[in-house]
C-alpha cells in the first residue's frame, strides 16, 4: 500500500514512465534464461520400453477415466471459440 500511495502522488507522467521502465527492466534482468543444455539427456542404449515406463512411474488410464477427468474441466471458452482462434 505504501508503494501505491507514493506512486499515486506522482503527477509527472514522464517520471511514472521512467519508474515503469526501470521496474520492467529490473524484472527481466532477474529472470534466469533457460539453458538449452539442461534439456539434453544422454541417450541410453539397451533399455526397453517397459523399463522406461517403470522409471517414469507411468500409470495408464482408460479412455473412460480420461473422459471423466476431462468432463470435470470448467472451460472459459466454448470449443467453437477455441477452434476459431486457430484460424
Amino acid at each position: 500500500m505504501n508503494i501505491i500511495n507514493i506512486i499515486a502522488r506522482i503527477d509527472d507522467a514522464d517520471e511514472l514512465e521512467r519508474i515503469y521502465h526501470s521496474l520492467e527492466k529490473e524484472k527481466f534482468n532477474n529472470i534466469k534464461k533457460p539453458d538449452v543444455k539442461d534439456a539434453i539427456v544422454e541417450i541410453r542404449e539397451g533399455i526397453s520400453y517397459k523399463e522406461i515406463l517403470a522409471e517414469q512411474n507411468y500409470q495408464p488410464i482408460s479412455y473412460n477415466e480420461f473422459r471423466e477427468l476431462a468432463d470435470k474441466i470448467e472451460w472459459e471458452h466454448s470449443l467453437e471459440e477455441l477452434l476459431a482462434e486457430l484460424d
